[in-house]
């Protein structure tokens, strides 16, 4: 029976480091990009800064950086215009990527906001 209770306690440690370092996974640079452009929206004042660092991080828990990354150059492409543009808004894999990123901002927002 302790060996059960040491092994529950071992992988519980395990998958919370796990938690954190995914968590703090994201570049410094992704993420004053993402406070600044937050704050931009939000005011420039300590409580945005609060908040908005408190969104990124909730993202961060909900979804790995590169899925991040990729969601981010789509809506980039989608604010462009051209054929290559309604390449990425007709791409049902795009939309999907931009649905994980779309949920964890609301996810992020209950939190934060």
């Amino acid at each position: 029976m302790n060996k059960i209770k040491m092994l529950i306690a071992i992988f519980t440690a395990l998958f919370a480091v796990n938690s954190r370092a995914s968590a703090n996974s994201y570049p410094t640079e992704a993420t004053a990009e993402y406070v600044m452009t937050c704050m931009a929206t939000n005011g420039q004042t300590p409580d945005a800064l609060r908040r908005c660092s408190c969104s990124i991080d909730a993202i961060a828990s909900a979804i790995p950086y590169d899925v991040y990354e990729r969601a981010d150059t789509i809506l980039k492409m989608y604010a462009s215009t051209g054929q290559s543009a309604s390449l990425f808004r007709e791409t049902p894999m795009f939309k999907t990527i931009l649905d994980q990123l779309r949920a964890a901002q609301v996810e992020a927002d209950f939190r934060c906001f």
